[in-house]
């Protein structure tokens, strides 16, 4: 009787001892076992997200401010290179259409084009910087220029500075330079021109 308690009571330790360790599993975990996380191991790990875009409405590209600067800069920069090296064609593709439109309205592409020309012996656009000066709607930035050199020799300045447009339209950036381009933007920038880029030389 006292061997087949003391058999029993070791066959329930070595159950109870199989139960509280989980025993052995010699398998190897499957993919999805081994994939699978608790929400510990999850908020242990680093998580890095993109940073939001700070504007996605209204007609402007969902990226940050900065990256609109970049584009608007890398477009007025080319636009005024394109004017000094005399490709008039791709400098006038470069505009937004409703400043292309009110230059043929106004005086026609060969009085827009000899008014670039009339730049070209003198500006040095290579240093161009272009900065945000505000987000006016519609896809439409004023940008403040510096950094182009101006080498009129009656004029009474050396750089080619001011404040200008962008709009974005079709997915990329389009020079809107101009007081006059929309009746809005007269009422507030004509009393205002001595501001605009190039208005001081």
């Amino acid at each position: 009787m006292l061997v087949a308690v003391l058999i029993l009571l070791l066959g329930a330790g070595a159950a109870a001892a199989i139960v509280l360790t989980g025993g052995e599993d010699e398998t190897e975990p499957s993919a999805t076992a081994a994939s699978e996380k608790s929400p510990i191991d999850s908020s242990d790990e680093e998580t890095t997200e993109a940073e939001p875009p700070e504007t996605e409405s209204d007609g402007y590209p969902p990226v940050a401010r900065q990256d609109m600067e970049t584009a608007i800069e890398s477009a007025l920069l080319t636009y005024h290179e394109n004017v000094v090296t005399r490709d008039f064609r791709s400098a006038w593709a470069l505009l937004s259409s409703r400043k292309r439109q009110q230059n043929v309205a106004e005086y026609g592409y060969g009085e827009w084009r000899r008014a670039q020309e009339s730049l070209t012996e003198d500006l040095d656009p290579y240093g161009l910087t272009a900065r945000i000066d505000a987000l006016e709607g519609e896809g439409v930035a004023r940008v403040m220029v510096t950094g182009m050199g101006w080498s009129a020799p009656s004029s009474s300045c050396s750089e080619w500075s001011g404040l200008t447009w962008a709009k974005y339209e079709g997915g990329e950036w389009t020079y809107d330079p101009g007081y006059s381009t929309t009746s809005a933007r007269r009422r507030v920038w004509e009393p205002r021109a001595d501001e605009l880029l190039g208005a001081n030389c």
